[in-house]
This record gives C-alpha cells, sequence and structure tokens, in this order.
C-alpha cells in the first residue's frame, strides 16, 4: 500500500503571505533582540554609572581623612614636643636652686646680705628714641 503523499503547491499568492508572515515573525525577533540589548546595556551604564560615583565620593571622603589626619599628626608631635617642656620644667622645679633663682630673678628676693638693684630691660623702642 502506497500511502498517499500530498504535495503542497503554494500559488504565487500563498508564497507571498509566507514569507511576509515570515518576515514580520523575523522582524519581530529583531525587534526583541534591540529592545532587550537596549534594556540591558541601560541597566549596565546606570550600574556602572553608580559605582563610579561612589568610588569618586569615596576617594573624596579618603582625601579629607588624609588632611585631617596629617593635622592631627601636626598636633600631636606639637604635644609632644610641649609635654617634653612641662617634664624638663617639673624636673628643674624640683630643684631647689633653680627655684631659688627664679625668686630672686622674677620677684627681687634676696640672701641676707644681698641687695637687689633693677636694671630697665633695653629694648628696641628705647634705643631708637635714644638715636634720634
Amino acid at each position: 500500500m502506497k500511502k498517499d503523499r500530498k504535495l503542497l503547491t503554494y500559488d504565487k499568492d500563498q508564497q507571498t503571505s509566507l514569507t511576509m508572515q515570515t518576515m514580520q515573525k523575523d522582524q519581530k525577533k529583531i525587534i526583541f533582540r534591540r529592545r532587550r540589548l537596549g534594556i540591558m546595556f541601560a541597566a549596565a551604564l546606570i550600574m556602572f554609572s553608580l559605582i563610579g560615583f561612589n568610588l569618586f565620593r569615596n576617594s573624596q571622603h579618603l582625601l579629607t581623612l588624609q588632611a585631617s589626619r596629617q593635622e592631627i599628626e601636626k598636633e600631636s608631635k606639637k604635644t609632644a614636643k610641649a609635654k617634653k617642656d612641662l617634664k624638663r620644667e617639673v624636673d628643674l622645679l624640683n630643684d631647689t636652686e633653680y627655684v631659688e633663682k627664679i625668686a630672686r630673678a622674677k620677684y627681687f628676693y634676696s640672701k641676707e646680705g644681698e641687695q637687689v638693684y633693677s636694671i630697665p630691660d633695653l629694648n628696641s623702642s628705647t634705643q631708637t628714641s635714644g638715636n634720634k
């Protein structure tokens, strides 16, 4: 038994309608792909712009932190120097001879039998007035 085989034959109108249908399907696929690619591109652009903005903001924050760190280090050095000077002064104030010397110089104290004479300091204003 032979099966009846039918050959599909299309006339010109059917062929053009089939090709138009396939072309429309292909166009829809192309449009879908382009839209999908556009959406992916937009999402990637938004993501990269957010990352770039965060990097810029973090770098600016880092620069401000570095500047404040330098200021704090300078202040720390000044404080350490002041602490060292104060410690030296405390050590000197524990020395009785140094305290006596300071008392004599500032407050005009004297030992028994000593006389104190006050001599005014000669500064630049008195020297210039004398030269006129």
